[in-house]
Formats: C-alpha cells, sequence, structure tokens
C-alpha cells in the first residue's frame, strides 16, 4: 500500500461507479451519493465536465477529489473557476497527504485549461487542509 498511481477523473460510466462506491464506504450516511447523481454533477454540468484526480492503489480506488466548472462575475469580469466538489479517501489509505496530492494536480490541470480561481465549502475535517496546505482564503463558516 502506498505507491500510487494518479488519473484524471474522465467521468466515464465506470469512472462514476468506482467513484460513487467510494463516496459511499467514507460517507454512509450521505444516500445522495448514487451513480445517477455523479453523472448529473460530473458530465451533466451546463458549464463544463468536472476536474479532477483519483489515486490508485493497483486497481483499488484509495482516493477522489473533483471540482466543478462554474462561471462568475468577478469585479465585473466574467471568468471561468471551479467549486471545490467532492473529496474522500478510503479509511485504510488516510493519513497518507492523498488529498492535498489531488487537489494540488487538479488545480494545476484546470489553471493550464484557463481556470482562474477555486471556491469551496469544506467540512470540518478537510477545513484546515484547504486553509494551510492548498492556501485558501478563509471568507467565512456556515451556521
Amino acid at each position: 500500500m502506498g505507491n500510487y498511481e494518479f488519473r484524471q477523473v474522465n467521468g466515464s460510466d465506470s469512472d462514476i461507479r468506482q467513484c460513487t462506491s467510494l463516496l459511499k464506504t467514507v460517507f454512509p450516511e450521505a444516500h445522495k451519493f448514487t451513480e445517477n447523481f455523479l453523472k448529473w454533477e460530473y458530465t451533466d454540468n451546463p458549464a463544463g465536465g468536472i476536474i479532477g484526480f483519483n489515486a490508485f492503489d493497483g486497481s483499488f480506488l484509495a482516493a477522489h477529489y473533483v471540482a466543478q466548472p462554474m462561471i462568475a462575475n468577478v469585479n465585473g469580469e466574467i471568468r471561468k473557476g471551479l467549486l471545490s466538489l467532492n473529496t474522500a479517501t478510503h479509511p485504510k489509505h488516510q493519513g497518507r497527504k492523498l488529498f492535498i496530492s489531488l487537489a494540488e494536480r487538479t488545480y494545476e490541470h484546470a489553471f493550464e485549461q484557463g481556470y482562474s480561481f477555486v471556491i469551496g465549502v469544506a467540512n470540518a475535517n478537510s477545513t484546515q487542509g484547504f486553509l494551510k496546505k492548498l492556501c485558501f482564503q478563509h471568507v467565512g463558516s456556515l451556521d
């Protein structure tokens, strides 16, 4: 365990099936993670398909991170950006900085594609990673 291969998420049926399984494992109480829901999020977004990466340990999906394209008016200028969307690391692979590796790959690829910003609403487990490791700016907390 630990020799990971990083692959871009492609939104194929097989990809969505694997991502759905991982998300259900990590978040068993979140019933929204169905193949149909991920297909809607990942491939049917009018602003474009998701951008993200998976980490594989052999053929096993160990971690997943995607961001969803969006269009925003930033100080009067229309710009392409990303909404940080779904991230999950299988419990057997946690603590190996996979979230950070996947996010950095995602952002680098996105900026090469002309995206200029990333926004996110992180849960308590992810907030510090976004702030300290990915240099996000904390704007506020949700009640």
